[in-house]
């Protein structure tokens, strides 16, 4: 039996051409890039500063993500959202967002050509804007010390609705930003300009060592994430296939894993192989203008070689066939275990409790697909 997963990334954006006018940018949402913590969390909740944000915080955080926010706002921003709380846009609910760690997955945070910072806003509900403002940590600010504060803040720059340009449900802005190295907290506040409600956002960014110097372009140009949502078993492949901007594939880069393998090992050896012998991308984080494959990491992000190329990529996860030979088990209730086959039907007895086959399938050793948590090969009785 074939388990086939596939990830599409985000789609290069094309370039804007000169005679798209910009618009007033509508809606709820949150940023995409630099992705924000509460759509990250909504996206990858199995990230552990996602999950000890869910523990601290509750679940309600991750289905409200677009909603971070504050009714009576009126571009007074540091008067409604208090220090402590600024990353939830003092809502309570969204109190885990603030918590003060050092693995909060951060995006790899460079200039383009022009010396100017994309950022764009994945937009859910309409609204009309009067004005975004960005604040940036200031120098020598570190995220384990404590939840934010106002005075760990300074503002960099504030957009009118005409500069802000829509393409679909996207909003792109250019920002001009003062030079950082490392890790920081890119902080956002979009007033609406039909109500007093005003949306917040934390996007965590990594300037690097602060080798490139602002304007120097990189060549590279982020398009998405990859991340691996589980531990394979042997004999599964992994790839990464990459396309032109009409859809035609450019090339594909697999891999075939010899042995059970943990999710941040296959995807850590995917991005491997694909920086060493890919022509169009580079799978990892950026450190100094270089993509690097960070160790243990289960999120990586995915640039163009070529910024320009227009190209765009999907990831394949391929499980091994089960073998063909009859069950290892006989039908009815037997203890549960890693090895054996079952069929549609069998009832099994784990941790204490029954269950009963969904699809024939192999519980290959390594795999983790036991009864408690794979839900679509088990249903309790």
């Amino acid at each position: 039996m074939l388990f086939r997963a596939r990830f599409a990334g985000a789609f290069a954006l094309a370039s804007l051409s000169a005679a798209l006018a910009p618009s007033a940018a509508l809606a709820h949402g949150a940023p995409e890039f630099p992705i924000s913590r509460q759509y990250n969390c909504y996206k990858n909740p199995s990230l552990p500063a996602c999950q000890a944000a869910i523990a601290f915080g509750g679940e309600q955080a991750i289905y409200d993500w677009n909603g971070v926010n504050q009714a009576a706002a009126n571009g007074n921003h540091k008067a409604v959202v208090p220090d402590l709380k600024i990353c939830a846009g003092g809502q309570e609910k969204f109190k885990g967002f603030d918590l003060a760690r050092a693995d909060w997955p951060s995006t790899a945070y460079s200039p383009g050509a022009d010396g100017k910072y994309e950022y764009r806003y994945n937009a859910t509900a309409p609204h009309r804007s009067l004005n975004w403002t960005f604040f940036m940590t200031r120098d020598g600010w570190n995220p384990t010390t404590s939840p934010l504060r106002w005075s760990d803040l300074e503002q960099v720059q504030q957009l009118g609705p005409d500069q802000i340009v829509t393409v679909g449900k996207t909003y792109t802005m250019k920002l001009n930003l003062p030079r950082r190295t490392g890790k920081h907290v890119l902080f956002s506040a979009w007033q609406r300009a039909d109500s007093t409600e005003a949306f917040y956002a934390c996007s965590d960014v990594d300037f690097g060592g602060g080798t490139v110097p602002p304007g120097t372009p990189t060549g590279l140009k982020q398009i998405g994430q990859v991340s691996a949502a589980q531990d394979l078993p042997s004999g599964s492949q992994v790839k990464l296939r990459v396309f032109n901007s009409a859809g035609n594939d450019l090339e594909t880069i697999p891999v075939v894993l010899t042995a059970a393998t943990t999710k941040a090992a296959w995807l850590g050896q995917l991005a491997t192989k694909v920086n060493q012998t890919s022509g169009y991308v580079k799978v990892g984080t950026l450190q100094g203008g270089s993509v690097v494959v960070p160790g243990g990491a289960t999120v990586m992000d995915v640039y163009l070689q070529n910024a320009n190329s227009g190209a765009s990529y999907a990831l394949d996860v391929i499980l091994p066939t089960p073998p063909t030979t009859p069950p290892t088990t006989p039908p009815g209730t037997t203890t549960w275990t890693e090895g054996p086959s079952y069929t549609v039907g069998q009832i099994v007895s784990y941790a204490g409790k029954q269950y009963r086959c969904l699809q024939a399938h192999t519980a290959y050793v390594g795999a983790g697909w036991n009864p408690a948590v794979a839900t679509t090969l088990w249903q309790p009785v």
